[in-house]
């Protein structure tokens, strides 16, 4: 029987550092099925589904806290179920672009709760100002799926007056799930 976990590492940033984490799932026998990986700050950050036999998970489990003491990396595992893809009726994407300020991250997430819109990908970044924009520029991607049949005027409305409330330019996209 296939097993899964899903692996999360944070640490100081520097070469090699992927290479020895993705060493300890290979040669314990695990396979890599996702993964992302990302700086933020000085930090690097991964997290990792893995799947393999009960004895090649295990094995992570055992080896991975030394060598996350030998890096420096606060790791954390869960054991989880195999990925199965969710059902839906309408995938959402929205981006939103403005001058960064503290509350919009917030804003967007809470605009996807508030209509029942599971969030499956966010993406946030603040760029630093440029000699053209005299203030940091903030970029937002989200991507959602809801099970809901919903009025998509009246949810592109509310999102475009969120937009306008916040005084920021955004865009709504919904897509409905063909069979």
């Amino acid at each position: 029987m296939i097993h899964h976990l899903v692996i999360t590492a944070v640490g100081s940033d520097r070469p090699g550092i992927c290479n020895r984490l993705t060493q300890v799932v290979t040669r314990s026998g695990g396979n890599i099925v996702d993964s992302r990986i990302a700086l933020f700050g000085k930090e690097f950050t991964l997290i990792m589904l893995v799947s393999g036999e009960m004895t090649a998970i295990t094995k992570i489990e055992t080896v991975l806290p030394s060598v996350s003491v030998e890096h420096d990396l606060m790791v954390v595992m869960k054991r989880t179920a195999p990925h199965q893809t969710p059902q839906y009726t309408y995938k959402v994407d929205c981006t939103v672009q403005s001058e960064d300020r503290v509350g919009l991250t917030e804003a967007f997430t809470q605009f996807f709760s508030n209509h029942q819109i599971n969030i499956s990908e966010l993406s946030a970044q603040t760029f630093a100002s440029t000699h053209e924009a005299e203030a940091d520029q903030f970029h937002i991607q989200i991507a959602g799926l809801t099970e809901l049949e919903i009025d998509t005027d009246k949810l592109i409305a509310s999102f475009n007056n969120l937009c306008d409330t916040l005084s920021v330019s955004g865009h709504l996209n919904l897509h409905p799930k063909t069979d």
